[in-house]
């Protein structure tokens, strides 16, 4: 894309702030950035606070050529939402980043099975190994690992991806030139290398209290699956699970090593709410489940690997064992076989007297087939939480069905 539009999405988001929904809110009815930048500027846009017009004043396209400038001496990448390479992913969730920045390209994205995976800073040795053991072989059932680059279980999986070649992704709750988890530099070059480290905050950005909340839905947003290895009943990590479900996404949950250990009460309550537990990468690629994902099965040539004597004591009451791997007896049925009998009847029209008009416009979109949540807010303009709310009273009534995976059609 050329520069002038790159410019103005910059600016858009120093305007509105990184992370902001409000850039999408008062664009709704705008089909290009141009066009809308052009109208903000000549004070034809409805519905801005004074903080916002403060910054329509306050910052220019020469505030976004800086940030441009000073992103070429880093060596870092500007996507914009309509640059070529920005995550189809996050197209779909209801708040995408405007722009993101990244060491590395995002263009291996698009068509790779990503699982994030989330845990304890300080995690205990097992969690530590169990981790490893299943990253690993997720790597070897060709999934992408994820994480949100804090310490502990974020930075093991980055390495675990490292160390197996594979292409490791990194989003953090900070801009790209802040060391932070402190001393992380070196990492992010390393992961850089062959896969991405991503930021929505520009370099000498410093963001506010809710920076890594609003990480997450870009994690999740990346993401087929988010897996979860230690979280205590407190860990700030647990905010994914909410991403996830608004975003369709599976939730998959290591046991607990021990029930009455209150580092593992997160993984608990996750289990008793019906997130799925986990006794291995195959859990994760079957439970996903479509055709899709038939070529992530491990293939049989690997035979059987062995598991390093370190980490296979912990897993097996202090005895290392060879692993085997065997072709799996379940099979996926082939969603394009159908009956020569089965006879596809037209959905009846569903009755929308007696809803209100955020209702009736909810309905409306459903006619048009099933969606989720996130993309029925962002459609709308509306609060994820809001929407939540009326899909679930439209259950009560009968007029909308909940499917697997927070997909939601009349």
């Amino acid at each position: 894309m050329d520069k002038e539009r790159l410019l103005l999405w910059i600016r858009a988001v120093l305007i509105f702030t990184p992370s902001s929904k409000r850039i999408w809110e008062v664009s709704a009815n705008y089909d290009d950035i141009v066009e809308f930048m052009t109208a903000l500027d000549d004070h034809m846009v409805s519905g801005l606070n004074d903080k916002e017009l403060q910054r329509i004043g306050k910052y220019s396209l020469k505030d976004a050529e800086i940030i441009k400038k000073r992103c070429e001496e880093l060596g870092i990448n500007i996507y914009c939402y309509e640059s070529e390479g920005y995550p189809d992913r996050l197209k779909r969730i209801a708040n995408p980043p405007a722009v993101l920045y990244t060491y590395g390209n995002l263009d291996f994205l698009n068509d790779k099975c990503v699982i994030s995976v989330v845990g304890s800073r300080e995690p205990s040795e097992y969690s530590v190994k169990i981790t490893k053991h299943i990253c690993a072989d997720l790597i070897r059932r060709n999934c992408l690992l994820a994480s949100g680059f804090a310490g502990g279980i974020d930075q093991i999986a980055n390495r675990i991806a490292i160390e197996n070649n594979s292409r490791p992704i990194a989003v953090c709750g900070i801009a790209l030139d802040c060391d932070y988890p402190k001393g992380s530099n070196e990492l992010k070059k390393q992961i850089a290398e062959n896969g991405v480290v991503i930021s929505e905050y520009f370099p000498g950005y410093k963001p506010f209290g809710n920076a890594f909340v609003n990480r997450n839905r870009i994690l999740t947003g990346l993401s087929n699956a988010v897996l979860f290895t230690e979280c205590s009943k407190e860990s700030h990590g647990l905010d994914n699970v909410n991403h996830a479900i608004s975003q369709g996404k599976q939730v998959f949950v290591v046991p607990p090593h021990d029930i009455y250990d209150s580092r593992y009460f997160g993984q608990r309550d996750l289990i008793r709410n019906e997130c799925q537990p986990v006794f291995g990468a195959e859990d994760i690629v079957y439970s996903l489940g479509n055709e899709r994902y038939q070529s992530l099965r491990l293939v049989e040539s690997l035979g059987e690997f062995t598991l390093p004597a370190e980490d296979s004591a912990i897993l097996n009451n202090g005895e290392p064992k060879t692993v085997k791997h065997r072709k799996s007896k379940r099979k996926v049925p082939d969603s394009k076989t159908v009956s020569e009998t089965e006879v596809v009847k037209p959905t009846p029209e569903p009755d929308l007297s007696g809803l209100d008009d955020t209702q009736k416009s909810i309905c409306k979109l459903l006619k048009s087939g099933n969606m989720l949540a996130d993309e029925i807010a962002a459609k709308l303009g509306m609060d994820i939480s809001d929407v939540l709310a009326q899909l679930t009273e439209l259950e009560l009534y009968g007029t909308v069905k909940s499917y697997p995976g927070k997909m939601f059609g009349l």
